[in-house]
């Protein structure tokens, strides 16, 4: 095993700060503030005052704008589950506090406002919502007489002394043991800063009370709640330098969102002191002066005591980490860390924000004190929570040697592909291009490209395969850079032809489980959980690949797989009716004779949404909406122009029922419908009163949980004043909530939206912002009126940029009735599927079609109301 002295000798420069100016007013302003650094609570909606760094970050916020409105802590409560620690987009390194909550809630990302402190740990995810994943490699810091006098049968945590505190790049949290802990990182590594308690907290001066840090090698985050998918710590070991100075390890860990299969993380840690004393410890058994300590046995606690000197006021620390082996977590740490930086806390803080500035922040442009506070932070805050997932691994860490990228962390791509992956094919290309050549990559090493995957181990899918789409949406809107697109499409259709593993649980986490089914029936029968799901996810994938078949020259292929697209059409009951309403028409499950089950089905309900039934996040009369490729085909199964409007007003509380849950993923496109009957000025108002009603600024700004970003990419589109049918070139409009944003492009082109006349008081009326005005009047794309409510990616996000003009008003106007409805890239006529006469079926008294289930579950039903504006 190499020492610390070897390992100084690996050490390499780290690249030059960007910009020597900032660097040295970072330097200067943070010096001043170094021992009186307090970060103001962050915003909520009762709390607009600018966010700030530090006491005194006049000039800091000037040269990044961007810190006075994001928020870390957005989205951290009411189950956003967003991960408020220290990052750069896409890191591997997600440094943050471990918290045990009351009554043993879950803390999926780690943080939680309430409940001890059991460590500082180095790897984390953001938004997710399935089971507590990571949480692994970590440091707690305590005050002990002795070594022997901290008791580790026990679990270890301490409670805050005051809340947490935080911006991009910085966190801090007070223990109530009198130790702050200070911290910030990079992309695989990160430092700590631990300020000890002065004399007058030592409880016995003359036998004082001295540092010690606790490194855990068996942490993780635990489910309380769903302990059957708890991770579980399986073996590992930690090593001690013989200078008591470093320390190195590694751990393996089972269960979490990969089941049964078993991921590793190596770590290497040093501190800027050597130690005074160690002491291992591992189950009840304690060791004096024993410096490597192993364990093979499940969830047995294990690590090193370091004990520093009683008059030890200031101690950094930094770790690195990796999925790969101990050598490469050392290299980790060399990657953005010169030697003269490795324990430089405000010199880590400078580049974190410089990084997040480089690769966001400044390629996207508005005026903020011009515009609505509100929308302001969530516009930034939207952009800072959509770049923390998934994860960058690209090099050593990948888990086989290769020069593709390398991307890991998918907390599923069912979540992701309608909104966050299309996100990136307009702000980050680069990046786009990296995530789809290791989704291909993965395809060339394990047989099927992943929907989710976690510690380089996919996880179960959701839905169907959800690759398929991202690859779409990236072959139609050009990105192509080192892509091998023949390769991509192979992958594609490894998942549409290819049978998985016919256990199940593996076979969930690859391809399609129930490719056996849609390849015989044309759907999926209850022979498989999430039947109804499946099919309609299954058809959305093959529509991509008819997309990228089609872009490749293969038309029979293109064709075949346009064909196969439209199956979602075979679970389409016209006879299903719910009595209080005059339409009829829904998705339904269908058995191996091709009968619609009338068993535990029923239009209003799905029966729990999750894993074993029919449906997964979506009852059937709101899951019936997503096929956006073909909505040419879907008006004409529901009838009339005014029947898809009522029954679209049926999915939302600001007009009926609100069967929609409007911000799961099924429905994340269905507001925006409106625009495929020329009713725009309907889509504005909808998502006026979802923004308005379902997210705020502050930790609990959110309405669901994040998934790993998709919702705030959502709300930046809906801010915006567009929308992406994924897996097409088309954007829905809608009305913009700011009146500029500039959108850097490649090379030199800026993609522009403007939003004329949207505050009716003017920007120079001490109220401008109260009032905003919401409707659409007119639409100019590139000085050009336009008459209707999409336009292409190429129109407004091409080589050339472009600008989309809104003049906004008070009032609902018509402004596209004559308008080209959006297309329907993947409508096909079905010669098998009569479509019936509407009217007939509506005021059919003979109901013998209707299918409801149990009566506990039928919901009472109102008549669709309407709005006056």
């Amino acid at each position: 095993m190499r020492g610390t002295t070897v390992f100084f000798a690996l050490v390499v420069s780290a690249r030059a700060a960007p910009n020597r100016l900032l660097e040295a007013q970072w330097t200067q302003e943070l010096r001043e503030n170094a021992q009186e650094r307090e970060v103001l609570t962050p915003c909520t909606s009762q709390n607009l005052a600018p966010v700030s760094i530090s006491g005194n970050s006049a000039r800091l916020s000037q040269i990044y704008p961007f810190l006075n409105y994001v928020d870390v802590f957005y989205g951290t409560q009411a189950h956003g589950h967003m991960f408020p620690g220290t990052t750069v987009p896409f890191g591997m390194c997600k440094m943050g506090v471990d918290v045990i909550g009351p009554y043993f809630s879950d803390s999926f990302a780690g943080y939680q406002k309430d409940g001890d402190v059991c460590g500082v740990s180095m790897v984390h995810e953001s938004g997710i919502d399935t089971t507590p994943s990571y949480g692994v490699v970590s440091q707690l810091p305590m005050m002990a007489k002795s070594l022997s006098a901290v008791d580790t049968t026990r679990q270890i945590s301490f409670p805050r002394a005051k809340p947490d505190v935080g911006h991009i790049g910085y966190y801090k949290v007070c223990l109530d043991n009198h130790i702050d802990i200070e911290f910030s990182s990079s992309n695989r590594s990160g430092v700590y800063k631990y300020t000890f308690p002065v004399s007058s907290h030592l409880r016995n001066h003359k036998n004082p009370e001295s540092p010690v840090i606790m490194v855990n090698v068996t942490q993780h985050l635990h489910s309380f709640k769903k302990p059957w998918w708890s991770q579980n710590f399986q073996s590992g070991f930690i090593k001690v330098s013989k200078d008591l100075k470093s320390y190195r390890g590694l751990a393996y860990f089972s269960s979490g969102p990969s089941k049964t299969m078993t991921w590793s993380v190596s770590f290497f840690g040093i501190f800027d002191k050597p130690a005074k004393r160690v002491r291992a410890f591992k189950g009840n058994r304690t060791h004096s002066r024993l410096r490597v300590n192993m364990a093979e046995e499940l969830n047995l606690n294990m690590g090193i005591l370091f004990e520093f000197e009683p008059n030890t006021r200031i101690l950094h620390s930094h770790v690195g980490v990796s999925f790969n082996d101990i050598p490469t977590a050392m290299e980790n740490i060399n990657l953005n860390y010169s030697p003269d930086h490795m324990f430089d806390l405000n010199w880590s803080v400078q580049n974190a924000v410089e990084t997040w500035n480089t690769e966001v922040f400044s390629k996207v442009l508005l005026d903020p004190f011009n515009e609505n506070p509100v929308m302001v932070r969530n516009f930034y805050n939207s952009l800072y929570g959509s770049h923390l997932m998934p994860t960058d691994r690209s090099g050593l860490e990948a888990p086989w040697p290769t020069k593709e990228p390398y991307y890991d962390d998918w907390s599923s791509l069912w979540k992701t592909f309608r909104c966050l992956m299309p996100m990136f094919n307009i702000l980050n290309r680069p990046r786009s291009s990296q995530m789809i050549r290791s989704l291909i990559e993965i395809w060339r090493h394990e047989g099927f490209m992943p929907d989710g995957r976690i510690g380089g181990l996919n996880t179960r899918a959701i839905g169907g395969s959800s690759a398929d789409i991202v690859l779409a949406d990236g072959f139609v809107k050009g990105i192509n850079a080192g892509i091998n697109w023949p390769d991509g499409f192979r992958a594609m259709q490894s998942n549409a032809e290819q049978h998985p593993s016919h256990e199940l649980h593996v076979g969930e986490r690859q391809g399609r489980v129930a490719i056996s089914d849609w390849l015989k029936f044309g759907y999926v029968t209850r022979n498989f959980p999430r039947s109804m799901t499946r099919t309609m996810e299954y058809a959305y994938n093959d529509f991509a690949l008819s997309v990228v078949a089609k872009g490749l020259g293969l038309i029979s292929l293109s064709q075949k797989y346009l064909s196969r697209s439209s199956n979602w059409q075979n679970i389409w009951n016209f006879k299903a009716m719910i009595p209080e309403y005059a339409y009829g028409g829904f998705i339904q499950p269908k058995d191996s004779r091709k009968d619609f089950i009338s068993k535990r089905y029923d239009p209003l309900s799905c029966f729990g949404c999750y894993w074993r039934d029919d449906a997964y996040m979506g009852l059937p009369i709101e899951y019936g909406w997503a096929v956006p490729r073909d909505v040419e085909t879907l008006k004409s199964f529901i009838g009339s122009d005014e029947t898809f409007k009522q029954r679209l007003d049926d999915m939302f509380g600001l007009y009926g029922d609100g069967y929609a849950d409007s911000l799961n993923e099924p429905s994340l496109m269905t507001p925006f419908l409106y625009n495929f009957i020329n009713q725009q000025f309907r889509t504005s108002e909808t998502l006026d009163y979802l923004i308005d009603k379902k997210f705020s600024v502050g930790p609990k700004g959110l309405p669901r949980d994040s998934g790993a970003g998709s919702m705030q990419a959502w709300l930046w589109f809906a801010i915006s004043g567009f929308y992406p049918i994924a897996g097409t070139d088309v954007y829905l409009m809608t009305s913009p909530k700011l009146s500029k944003v500039e959108i850097k492009l490649e090379g030199h082109a800026k993609a522009i939206v403007l939003a004329r006349n949207l505050y009716p008081d003017g920007l120079n009326s001490k109220v401008r912002f109260q009032r905003r005005n919401n409707y659409i009047e007119s639409v100019k794309l590139n000085g050009i009126s336009l008459n209707r409510s999409w336009f292409t990616h190429d129109e407004l996000f091409g080589l050339q940029g472009g600008t989309l003009e809104f003049k906004m008003t008070d009032n609902p106007v018509f402004w596209d009735k004559d308008g080209d409805l959006p297309p329907s890239p993947g409508h096909y006529r079905r010669n098998d599927i009569s479509v019936p006469n509407h009217n007939n079926v509506q005021k059919a008294t003979d109901r013998q079609g209707l299918i409801r289930g149990p009566k506990e579950h039928q919901r009472v039903a109102v008549k669709s109301k309407s709005i006056s504006r």
